[in-house]
């Protein structure tokens, strides 16, 4: 049965909405170095309202937590943004890339715990939570890769060793 519509439903769908909108546009930005700036700004925006609002709707956070989680992460980009020199954004953005990746990869491992801890976990759901397991572990491993090549913490030359596919094969087998 359909939960009633409240208010703070109603607001929501709408803060959704105008989030997708502020991504939408914010993207559309970022194809001219004159309206980058802005459309980071609209697409952070976006992100931000959306964050918010999922937090809010779905009850996970309080205010007090949220805004602590705000300061903080701002605190960091600002400390990043002023920090890091032009020449290693590449680098930056590699490593903030394998965050979100390693980040996704939590979520998807916490979500299987819940639902485990709650009796059966349906198989429509088990088949997300691998492939975003997947996507998020590749994404990760990947990223500090680049990270590691970038920062030049590693040789630029592919590393290879004998039966590295065979390996690659039983670590995706092990994975599904």
């Amino acid at each position: 049965m359909d939960s009633p519509v409240t208010l703070l439903s109603v607001i929501v769908q709408l803060g959704y909405l105008v989030s997708a909108v502020l991504f939408i546009y914010g993207l559309k930005q970022l194809s001219s170095p004159a309206t980058a700036r802005g459309g980071n700004a609209l697409a952070a925006l976006g992100m931000l309202l959306a964050i918010v609002l999922t937090l809010v709707d779905q009850g996970v956070l309080n205010w007090p937590m949220i805004l602590t989680g705000l300061f903080i992460g701002s605190l960091i980009g600002m400390l990043s943004a002023r920090l890091v020199k032009m020449t290693a954004m590449p680098q930056m953005v590699g490593l903030f890339n394998g965050f979100g990746g390693g980040a996704s990869t939590l979520v998807a491992y916490a979500e299987f715990l819940r639902l485990q801890a709650a009796g059966a976990v349906p198989q429509t759901e088990i088949v997300t939570i691998v492939l975003t397991l997947l996507i998020g572990a590749v994404t990760f491993s990947g990223s500090m890769v680049a990270f590691a090549k970038l920062q030049e913490l590693m040789t630029g030359a592919p590393i290879t060793y004998p039966l590295q596919k065979t390996a690659n094969l039983l670590l995706f087998l092990v994975v599904l």
